[in-house]
């Protein structure tokens, strides 16, 4: 197989980044944090739940093929373009209410997300990689960087992943991407994801890091997955209390930091941790064979503003490695893929090879 034919981001992705942060913990909690490295039942589970993933991947890969995609085209470049302004205003509005950024104040971060930042950055989201699959410009990439900019002020790493990563993602299966480009959209991704996860640690009160920007983000998977090791013995414990969180109301992750390491913090606790301390093995066999078939089905119908729709998705299940899958307002992106899925349904059809 030729270099240039190689589809990198094909849903399998998410197994080599799962077994690269499985790494990085390996190392970290060597290096940062613990006296032992993981144990060995933490390493088992996580390549378990890769192999899960893996195999719906593979089996909608070639078992399902589709004839042709339904056009989307019904979003005008104005409009796209108006929604894609009014949420950088939301969002600016949302800074100018805290009064201040969030990104140098530990105090405002932890109120950062409000109701106006949930419509603002899904909002952002949605239309600037809609706008690029359907009008693509270079002057539109000036909005990438400066939505990256503003919601990265908010203090959360994830916004500028979700943002030029998912950006980067839709650029590539445009064919828009040279190998200039390609390199400064990383260099960018990196630098600024290693800018905002220091300057917001280095903004906690009471907490005075010594490690530098790359040794922190070790350290940060090190810990995550210290957090799971620690859900294992409580797996099938909360008998689904986290799920019905995610789409009512209260705040998964602090549960989580309460249960698991008993004081009030909030916690991530990887893409098996909350799944896992709720349902156990079975749930996270569920979870992780669902993601599988799900990223590969969309990936099979990712045309037209598809593409932007299969790149937020698969962007956001890469953030999930570490995060979890918590957040109401990111399955509401996972909704985006099954209506794009139904609109397809017709075309959709068992490979009889």
């Amino acid at each position: 197989m030729k270099f240039e034919k190689i589809d990198f981001f094909q849903p399998l992705l998410v197994v080599v980044a799962i077994l690269i942060f499985l790494a990085m913990g390996y190392i970290g909690s060597f290096n940062y944090r613990f006296e032992d490295p993981l144990k060995p039942e933490v390493i088992l589970t996580v390549i378990f739940a890769c192999i899960i993933f893996a195999v719906g991947a593979v089996c909608i890969k070639y078992k399902i093929n589709v004839e042709k995609t339904k056009s989307l085209d019904f979003l005008s470049e104005k409009l796209i373009l108006a929604l894609v302004i009014i949420a950088l205003i939301l969002q600016t509005l949302n800074m100018v209410l805290l009064g201040g950024i969030p990104l140098f104040n530990s105090v405002l971060k932890s109120n950062a997300t409000t109701n106006i930042w949930r419509v603002a950055y899904p909002l952002f989201l949605i239309m600037i990689n809609i706008l690029l699959a359907k009008y693509y410009s270079k002057k539109y990439l000036l909005l990438v960087i400066l939505g990256a900019l503003i919601f990265g002020l908010n203090g959360y790493r994830t916004s500028v992943l979700g943002i030029l990563g998912s950006s980067f993602i839709t650029l590539y299966y445009l064919k828009k991407i040279s190998r200039k480009l390609g390199i400064i959209f990383i260099a960018i991704i990196a630098v600024g994801m290693l800018a905002v996860g220091y300057i917001a640690s280095q903004s906690i009160a009471n907490q005075h890091w010594t490690l530098n920007p790359l040794e922190l983000v070790f350290y940060r998977a090190a810990f995550t997955l210290e957090v799971f090791e620690k859900i294992i013995p409580l797996g099938g414990s909360t008998h689904g209390h986290i799920l019905s969180m995610i789409f009512s109301s209260g705040s998964p992750r602090t549960f989580i930091g309460q249960y698991v390491l008993h004081y009030d913090v909030c916690l991530t606790s990887t893409l098996f941790g909350p799944v896992y301390l709720d349902f156990g093995l079975i749930g996270l066999t569920i979870q992780m064979l669902f993601m599988g078939t799900f990223l590969q089905l969309v990936h099979k119908i990712k045309e037209g503003i598809g593409v932007g729709i299969y790149s937020i998705i698969l962007t956001h299940t890469l953030i999930w490695i570490e995060t979890g899958p918590t957040d109401i307002m990111i399955w509401f992106l996972y909704l985006l893929g099954l209506i794009l899925i139904i609109m397809n349904f017709n075309y959709i059809k068992l490979n009889k090879n």
